[in-house]
């Protein structure tokens, strides 16, 4: 998956279940290079990115 912030395709999924963050479909994802932490959620009928945490550079 391509970060939403800087394009880069370096995430790994974070498994935070516990924190109620993660699901099956809609996994937290962390980019490598800048640090941004999101996930694509459904809205309806439409996706939508949800930032958990601004990236940490640009």
């Amino acid at each position: 998956m391509k970060c939403p912030n800087c394009g880069d395709r370096t995430s790994v999924e974070i498994d935070i279940h516990s924190s109620g963050f993660s699901a099956e479909q809609s996994p937290v994802k962390e980019c490598g290079a800048c640090g941004l932490v999101w996930r694509i959620k459904m809205v309806g009928d439409k996706t939508e990115i949800d930032i958990i945490k601004p990236a940490d550079k640009k």
